[in-house]
């Protein structure tokens, strides 16, 4: 996929997939399912653009494991950043996806310490100051 095809919801898609990822390396599928259910939400997903959204899933899954995982963290920081900077997205808006970050995160039926950490990161990335892990974050998250 060129850079220049990536449309908001891939980023949503990429950086809600790299969140689940690199929090718990396994994916469970409820996790699976509230992933498409929130990127479906962003889409307002209808018979007229279901194609679109599953070619998006796809295209978004593809790219976050193109990455070597070594550079995974990175590349979904950077993306969360560059949701701040979308056109007409506004702090109500990237509240809404970091409220969808903590939906995923407990989509399993918990919010792990990692999880919680992964999420104050990227909601600093997005500009907002929001604090649910018990500790200071200082050490690289992912496996």
């Amino acid at each position: 996929m060129n850079i220049n095809q990536r449309t908001p919801y891939h980023l949503f898609c990429f950086v809600y997939l790299g969140f689940a990822q690199l929090s718990n390396e396994n994916l469970s599928e409820k996790v699976m399912e509230e992933i498409e259910r929130k990127v479906a939400l962003w889409m307002n997903v209808n018979p007229n653009n279901i194609v679109e959204f599953n070619r998006i899933l796809h295209e978004s899954s593809d790219w976050y494991n193109s990455l070597k995982s070594e550079n995974r963290l990175e590349t979904v920081l950077e993306i969360a950043k560059s949701i701040k900077n979308i056109e007409g997205f506004t702090m109500e808006n990237r509240k809404a996806f970091l409220s969808d970050i903590r939906d995923i995160a407990v989509a399993d039926g918990r919010f792990s310490s990692a999880e919680k950490q992964m999420h104050d990161i990227i909601g600093r990335e997005l500009g907002i100051n929001i604090m649910t892990s018990e500790k200071t974050i200082k050490k690289k998250l992912g496996y």
